[in-house]
C-alpha cells in the first residue's frame, strides 16, 4: 500500500504519520466513511498543537460498500499512482461550479460520495449558492482524495498558499492543543511557503536555470 497510508494506519500514538483534525472536520455528519475508518480510542498530543483524537482503523470497521482508507494486510490496498474516477469527477465538478453550472457540479460531488459509500444526503437540487457548492467541493476533495498527493496542489490552486494579507490562508480549522482543548476557528497562514521543499515532480518538469531551487 502507499507509504503515507501505511504509516498512518493504526493507533495514532504509535503511527509514524498522524490523522489530522483538519482532515476529519471535512466529513459531513453521518458520513459512513468516517465511522468505518476512524476511531477515537486514543489521543495523540503534540506540544505544537498538532495533536489528534483520531486513528485509522486497520482494514476498516467492516461496513459493506464503504471505502477503506488504510490496511496493513498485504495485497488488500489499492495504491493510486495516476488519475482516478474520484479525482476526474471532482475536477469536472469544480469546473462546472466555477462556470456557473452549480447543480451539475453538485451532481458530480454526489456521484463520488455514492461511489465511496458515504451514505450522506445528496446536495444537488438543494439550491446551494456557488460559495456553498465550492465548500462542498473542498470538503469532498479533502476526504475522497486523501493520501493521493493532491492536497498541496489544491491549496495552491485555490489561493490558500498566499499570505492572508493577499487573500490567502485557510479559515475555520480544528486544532487539538497539547492541553487537550479543541479549537474550531483556527486560521492557518501559509506565508512560510518559501521554506517548503519544491515537489520532486515540479523540479523535474521545470528544472532551475540560473537560480538554485530552494
Amino acid at each position: 500500500m502507499g507509504s503515507v497510508a501505511a504509516l498512518s494506519t493504526g493507533v495514532n500514538t504509535a503511527a509514524t504519520f498522524k490523522i489530522g483534525e483538519r482532515l476529519v472536520q471535512n466529513f459531513k455528519t453521518g458520513d459512513k466513511r468516517l465511522s468505518n475508518n476512524f476511531n477515537t480510542a486514543t489521543t495523540y498530543r503534540d506540544d505544537l498543537s498538532f495533536g489528534s483524537r483520531y486513528s485509522i482503523t486497520d482494514g476498516g470497521a467492516g461496513t459493506s460498500g464503504v471505502y477503506v482508507y488504510g490496511t496493513k494486510t498485504t495485497g488488500a490496498y489499492e495504491l493510486y499512482i495516476g488519475p482516478s474516477y474520484e479525482e476526474n469527477t471532482l475536477m469536472q465538478a469544480e469546473a462546472n461550479i466555477r462556470l456557473g453550472n452549480t447543480n451539475e457540479g453538485l451532481t458530480g460531488i454526489d456521484a463520488v460520495r455514492t461511489y465511496m459509500g458515504a451514505g450522506v444526503p445528496a446536495v444537488a437540487g438543494t439550491g446551494l449558492t456557488k460559495a456553498a457548492a465550492l465548500k462542498e467541493l473542498v470538503m469532498e476533495r479533502r476526504v475522497a482524495l486523501v493520501f493521493r498527493g493532491l492536497s498541496f496542489y489544491d491549496s495552491r490552486r485555490w489561493g490558500w498558499t498566499y499570505d492572508v494579507d493577499n487573500g490567502g490562508g485557510s479559515y475555520g480549522n480544528t486544532f487539538l492543543t497539547a492541553a487537550g482543548a479543541v479549537n474550531t476557528h483556527v486560521l492557518i497562514n501559509y506565508d512560510f511557503l518559501d521554506y517548503w521543499d519544491v515537489p520532486a515532480d515540479e523540479a523535474d518538469i521545470n528544472p532551475p536555470e540560473k537560480e538554485v531551487c530552494r
